[in-house]
């Protein structure tokens, strides 16, 4: 059970990490290119799956 939280908890760190690295080279470059644009839809995948995952093991 422990696992999955931590998993969980890490994919959430992850998701947010790179969904704020998308946002930062967004705002410095002026434009969102493809590969931020895959960033933040991967960023924002990883982060509702370890939202889910860390919601599962507790309950």
């Amino acid at each position: 059970m422990k696992a999955k939280f931590y998993i969980g908890l890490g994919l959430q760190l992850f998701g947010l990490i790179a969904v704020g690295l998308c946002f930062i080279s967004g705002v410095k470059n002026g434009d969102y290119g493809q590969f931020e644009l895959a960033q933040l839809v991967i960023g924002s995948f990883a982060f509702y799956v370890g939202n889910y995952l860390k919601g599962r093991s507790l309950g």
